[in-house]
């Protein structure tokens, strides 16, 4: 079975702009992959990223058939198999990559994989690889860009503020996305800090924090990957499309009826309605929350006090 799935996963990696095809346990082990790795690591790494980002969706959006990842610098494909939902494959491409005849080639051959699975497989999983902390440590640090140096990542998340006007100007955004795309099932934005702007007086909540935690478990591994910045994310299910876009401080969530427009056409249509929100999100202030003068000196003190004790000054 090994040399039949290596010959599918060959026949994908065929299409032009196509870099990697790796078969992927729903657990996080490879089970098979083509293309030009230079280490099993590289291949586990990726494979265990994916993995998170497979998780998430399902929770969003049940059984998808793909999910697209699209940087400056590679587009990152996860593909469910028909019938199998032990299973996914994931792709990396250049950022120039036919997108419709990988289309093609994927619909062609998951059938296959997943026929081979299931005759050959019979129910049962490969054995899983265990890693102690100090080899995760060493996978870890193959990843470095130079040799001997120590690397540490924070992550900042300010929390924006918006004018009356700059609120209304994105509701207008939103109305037009609406009122010019047909079959429209949601369209909002999710921002940091909890700020969620939408045509509807309520928004889902659960919806606005799945479509910011999908984008940001894409965003990690791609910046693992290719050391580049997420823009799109585009998940696709039988009936919908989820468009996810990264804008300033947030992201930009849009489901759509699959059968509405052709996906070509819809994506510079979206792209006119991302420049304008990423212009007004631009324009407002991104800052954390300013912390009262008598409060700061208070907890910056070096003297320890047995309680503490707040007054609210008289206006």
């Amino acid at each position: 079975m090994a040399d039949e799935l290596s010959d599918t996963l060959q026949r994908i990696k065929s299409t032009i702009g196509v870099e990697n095809v790796v078969l992927v346990q729903r657990d996080g082990l490879p089970v098979a992959s083509a293309g030009v790795w230079f280490s099993k690591d590289e291949v586990f790494a990726l494979s265990s990223a994916a993995c998170a980002i497979f998780a998430v969706a399902r929770l969003v959006h049940g059984n998808f058939r793909y999910l697209l990842m699209e940087s400056d610098t590679s587009k990152v494909f996860l593909a469910s198999l028909p019938d199998n939902q032990e299973y996914f494959l994931t792709i990396t491409t250049a950022p120039r990559v036919n997108l419709a005849a990988l289309f093609v080639e994927m619909r062609d051959n998951l059938s296959r994989i997943s026929f081979l699975l299931r005759e050959h497989m019979d129910g049962r999983r490969p054995p899983l690889r265990s890693y102690s902390p100090e080899e995760t440590r060493q996978i870890l640090n193959r990843f470095a860009v130079a040799e001997g140096m120590h690397t540490s990542y924070r992550v900042s998340r300010p929390i924006i503020y918006l004018d009356r006007n700059q609120a209304v100007a994105l509701r207008g955004v939103l109305r037009q996305v609406y009122d010019n795309i047909p079959s429209v099932g949601s369209v909002f934005l999710a921002l940091t800090g909890g700020v969620r702007i939408s045509l509807d007086i309520f928004t889902d909540d659960r919806l606005a924090a799945m479509s910011f935690a999908l984008h940001d478990a894409s965003e990690r591994v791609v910046r693992t990957l290719k050391n580049s910045s997420l823009q799109t994310v585009l998940c696709e299910t039988g009936r919908i499309r989820h468009f996810i876009y990264s804008v300033p401080s947030g992201v930009f969530s849009l489901w759509v009826s699959c059968d509405s427009q052709r996906l070509g056409m819809m994506r510079l249509l979206l792209k006119h309605y991302i420049d304008e929100t990423k212009r007004v999100l631009a324009a407002s202030a991104a800052e954390r929350p300013a912390m009262p003068d008598d409060l700061r000196q208070l907890l910056l003190s070096d003297k320890m006090e047995s309680s503490l004790l707040l007054a609210r000054k008289k206006q």
